[in-house]
C-alpha cells in the first residue's frame, strides 16, 4: 500500500489527526448536550445527569 516512508508518515497522521478529530468532536458535543439538558430541565427544579447512548446495528446481506 505505501510504498515511501513520506507515503506511510502521511497515512500514520492522516489516521491519528482522523481519531483526534473525532474524539475531539465527541467531547464537545457531550459538554453542549449536558449544558442544554441542564438548562431545559432548570425551570422545573430538576437535576438530570446528561447520557448519550450510540446504538449500532448492522445488517447481514445473504447472497
Amino acid at each position: 500500500m505505501t510504498k515511501t516512508t513520506p507515503q506511510f508518515a502521511a497515512l500514520a497522521l492522516a489516521a491519528i489527526m482522523t481519531v483526534a478529530t473525532v474524539a475531539g468532536m465527541n467531547g464537545i458535543a457531550t459538554k453542549q448536550y449536558a449544558v442544554a439538558d441542564t438548562l431545559a430541565m432548570a425551570p422545573y427544579g430538576q437535576t438530570h445527569v446528561a447520557q448519550q447512548t450510540v446504538t449500532i446495528v448492522g445488517h447481514r446481506a445473504t447472497a
